[in-house]
């Protein structure tokens, strides 16, 4: 069983289509719309992260333990849960993530922040499509999850990389300077991490490069 946890904004078949049509046959894959999005009708809490995860945890409870293929948000969301509950967790794939925001990218958050706090005058698209996606909660949904992510971002310590217990494979794509760092250094504070930068990917290397990362994801499964 393979739950799918998507990023920011996103939903579960916005965010892995590819996966989805790719492993649905094969494996029992469970497409999760966090909450505040998508499908899911329970709102977005101000205390976003620590709600979603409850969330998660709950739902591998009810259904049954599984791997967590997290991206972005849902990457880390993943790692919490697996830290949380590892009795749970199979497994957890990591992309789009890192557990350090290095000090020089501070002011790029903030300028996003502002960006997206003010989406409606910034890219009114991007207004019709969120509202498509989410419908009327999706600004709610957006506040929430932009305030919990700058200025809340759940931290990982070394400490807690080491004492993973289960299988972790990390994806990250090779355009983003510090992801791609975060792989090799998952991969030296705990030797049992298994970890590749996909080139000519980003931030969605899952998107970006799916044949590669449908690939390497099996291969993790299996």
């Amino acid at each position: 069983m393979s739950y799918l946890l998507h990023g920011f904004m996103g939903t579960a078949q916005t965010h892995f289509r590819v996966q989805i049509s790719r492993f649905e046959e094969k494996y029992e894959v469970i497409p999760v719309d966090l909450p505040g999005h998508g499908g899911n009708d329970i709102e977005a809490a101000e205390s976003y992260f620590e709600e979603a995860l409850s969330f998660i945890i709950s739902l591998i409870k009810e259904k049954g333990p599984g791997y967590l293929v997290g991206l972005s948000l849902g990457a880390s969301l993943a790692i919490h849960t697996a830290l949380k509950t590892p009795e749970q967790v199979k497994g957890i794939v990591l992309t789009g993530y890192s557990p350090f925001i290095p000090q020089d990218m501070k002011p790029l958050m903030e300028t996003q922040y502002e960006y997206f706090y003010n989406i409606e005058e910034n890219d009114p698209n991007a207004v019709q499509y969120f509202s498509k996606l989410h419908g009327a909660k999706w600004k709610q949904t957006l506040h929430s999850v932009l305030h919990s992510m700058t200025y809340h971002s759940p931290s990982i310590s070394k400490e807690n990389i080491q004492s993973l217990s289960v299988p972790v494979l990390i994806l990250n794509g090779s355009s983003e300077r510090h992801e791609a760092d975060a792989v090799s250094y998952f991969k030296e504070t705990n030797q049992a991490v298994l970890g590749e930068v996909i080139s000519n990917a980003g931030h969605t290397a899952n998107m970006d490069q799916p044949d590669i990362y449908n690939r390497m994801l099996e291969d993790f499964l299996n």
